[in-house]
């Protein structure tokens, strides 16, 4: 009967509703009062419960901290590119021609990688038609047939128009990440390919669009802009960009005093204007 007993205390214990619980908090309980480290019996479970609340709240605050904000890891994004691009009025051989202003608008499409919350890089193509209302000596002797002309008269341009293909680079931080709107700014690198240019003259049988295909220089910019979140997927953006540096290849159909091309030295000021949508 004794060993029934006791088995049978074992199975209670075992597999009472409570039984385990009870036990192990009494010895725990005789242990620290035995260690004269006695608290009140509810004391310990209610500063464990405190100090559990305390420590998931603070995860928490970690955890939305680090994802407040956060972007996706790739956007693709669509823009509407107006310009200011200045010029000078005039680029014959004397110095001292004023400055002019024109506005142009290309357009891009960008691929855009996020770098945690603080940076991103994007990168893609885009086309400008980038049109200078100058005046200019044109070389008619240097055009391509059948336009080409060896013929003394003085032909002097109105407009250029340079169609260009530009391939941006850009890195930028963001200033401020908040739930819908951000800001941020960038700086770059841009390499510009020149497809053709169009002349309008004094003399109406040169004018036209010509073939060029090279590459026409680079430009280095600055800017600054902001996006602001429409929904989960999709997110406006724009921006406003600086070249402060922008080289230009010497164009051979434009004469100099010594005969060779004329180099067209403009900067410009650029709007950037679209959508950013997550990939």
């Amino acid at each position: 009967m004794n060993g029934w007993d006791n088995r049978k205390g074992i199975i209670n214990v075992v597999t009472g509703h409570d039984s385990i619980k009870s036990i192990l908090q009494d010895h725990f309980m005789q242990f620290f009062c035995k260690k004269k480290y006695c608290l009140c019996n509810d004391t310990i479970p209610k500063a464990v419960n405190s100090g559990m609340k305390q420590l998931l709240t603070g995860l928490l605050l970690i955890c939305s901290y680090i994802g407040y904000g956060q972007k996706p890891g790739w956007q693709l994004s669509f823009q509407l590119q107006p310009e200011m691009t200045c010029y000078k009025e005039s680029y014959y051989w004397h110095t001292g021609n004023p400055s002019k202003n024109s506005l142009n608008v290309g357009g891009s499409i960008l691929i855009q990688r996020n770098i945690g919350s603080s940076f991103f890089i994007n990168s893609g193509l885009g086309f400008i038609s980038r049109k200078l209302n100058t005046s200019t000596f044109l070389n008619q002797a240097a055009l391509p047939p059948p336009n080409q002309s060896f013929t003394m008269e003085l032909v002097t341009t109105k407009s250029i128009a340079n169609r260009t293909l530009f391939l941006p680079v850009t890195v930028g931080y963001n200033v401020f990440l908040g739930k819908t709107l951000s800001g941020f700014v960038t700086t770059g690198f841009t390499a510009n390919y020149l497809l053709n240019t169009y002349y309008r003259s004094n003399f109406s049988k040169y004018n036209g669009a010509y073939k060029k295909n090279y590459w026409q220089g680079y430009s280095l910019n600055a800017g600054l802009g902001a996006d602001y979140k429409i929904n989960n997927k999709i997110a406006a953006t724009s921006s406003l960009s600086y070249a402060f540096v922008n080289t230009v290849k010497p164009d051979d159909y434009l004469l100099t005093q010594n005969g060779d091309g004329r180099t067209l030295s403009h900067k410009f000021l650029t709007l950037n204007i679209g959508v950013k949508v997550s990939l």
